[in-house]
């Protein structure tokens, strides 16, 4: 091959690379502008590629850089996405990255909305690599499962209203009893005509009680005429002021009377407490007199020297406290006697137990003399050693 052959291969590859390298450029938009770093997740991207728009309102402001995938099972996917620096002051940290279809079978994007309220803090912008909110975008595949589904349940209830009126036509059931039985449609009819022959009956008795309210009415009107015209005791009391006033002056009467009888009354109540209050007075003289050695022998030969009942209650209120005392305080010495009972059963109990120890003790060594030249006692020694007497019960 000549040289001018192999240059002008080597040319046109040349151009070719550069074409290439051109389209590629052009397909990845905002690769030499300066752009910042921001994160969202997503429980499902729905195809979101790397490289696809970031949008602002229609405006392509970045495009997504990576789309990670989540780290454990029921992680969530991780979608970075390069914003033109320009475009920072826009993003929030309450910003949604929504991803949406470009068109109605175009590539997924991402959208970025800002909610409409928030407060000062979340107008901030966000700094490089932080996350703002990701929104699933809308699944046409759930929305086509639930469709069928609710296809299923219609042709469902299809099937069970085609039952249902199957039944009906075969007269089952309460609907197909009135559409198909002709007793019952016999038994409608005589309910229908009774119901007539009711509201006629009523409509005739309702027009007797509007007559019988009208002769009520225009009685009422007489009477009120003859109230109006003076006739009677009625229009009296009520168009002649003088027994008006002759019946207030009755009223003020009785309410003196009234007041008098209160008064009279108090005092009746006063004078019988003053006369109780004397007879009792009387009684104690004369009980005091029975005493005095001046009329004592008078009393005596007259046969009252007797106690008056009240100094009986007294003297018996008297007696019934001495023996309450007496057995008050029979009851704090047994009391004690049953203490002193108990503590010697308690040191006797602690002695048995005391006694217990040193046989066992003893048991576990040979018998033999003590350190003083004794021999040690013998069981019934021991036994009735600790024996103590029982204390004697009162």
């Amino acid at each position: 091959m000549s040289r001018q052959a192999r240059v002008g291969l080597l040319v046109m590859a040349g151009l070719a690379l550069f074409v290439v390298v051109l389209f590629a450029l052009a397909n990845r938009s905002f690769l030499f502008s300066d752009t910042f770093f921001v994160k969202a997740r997503y429980d499902q991207v729905s195809g979101l590629q790397t490289g696809a728009s970031v949008q602002f309102q229609g405006v392509n402001v970045g495009r997504v850089e990576s789309v990670s995938l989540p780290s454990a099972v029921g992680g969530k996917i991780e979608v970075t996405m390069a914003i033109r620096k320009g475009a920072q002051h826009l993003v929030h940290a309450n910003t949604q990255a929504q991803i949406k279809s470009d068109g109605l079978v175009g590539s997924m994007i991402v959208v970025l909305v800002n909610p409409t309220t928030a407060s000062a803090a979340a107008l901030e912008p966000i700094e490089e690599g932080d996350y703002i909110v990701g929104v699933d975008p809308f699944d046409v595949f759930e929305i086509s499962d639930r469709a069928v589904e609710s296809v299923q349940r219609f042709a469902e209830a299809a099937t069970s209203f085609e039952q249902i009126m199957i039944d009906v036509r075969n007269g089952e059931g309460t609907l197909g009893k009135i559409i198909y039985d002709p007793a019952l449609y016999t038994t409608m009819l005589t309910t229908a005509d009774e119901v007539q022959q009711l509201m006629d009956n009523l409509g005739r008795d309702a027009e007797a009680l509007v007559e019988l309210a009208g002769e009520a009415t225009e009685g009422v009107q007489s009477i009120l005429a003859k109230v109006d015209q003076g006739d009677g005791t009625l229009a009296l009391m009520l168009n002649d002021p003088q027994l008006y006033n002759q019946l207030l002056a009755t009223s003020d009467t009785l309410q003196g009377i009234s007041t008098d009888l209160r008064a009279i009354t108090t005092n009746a109540e006063n004078l019988t407490n003053w006369g109780v209050l004397g007879a009792y007075r009387f009684t104690e003289l004369m009980e005091a007199a029975k005493h005095n050695w001046i009329f004592k022998r008078y009393f005596e030969e007259r046969g009252y020297m007797e106690a008056a009942p009240f100094e009986v209650r007294e003297r018996a209120i008297e007696a019934s406290y001495r023996n309450l005392q007496a057995q008050q305080l029979e009851l704090v010495n047994w009391e004690a006697r049953l203490q002193a009972q108990s503590e010697a059963l308690d040191a006797r109990e602690a002695s048995l137990q005391q006694g217990d120890d040193t046989m066992s003790s003893d048991s576990a060594s040979p018998p033999g003399p003590t350190s003083d030249g004794e021999e040690p006692p013998n069981e019934a020694t021991a036994d009735a050693t600790q024996e103590e007497p029982a204390p004697e019960e009162n």
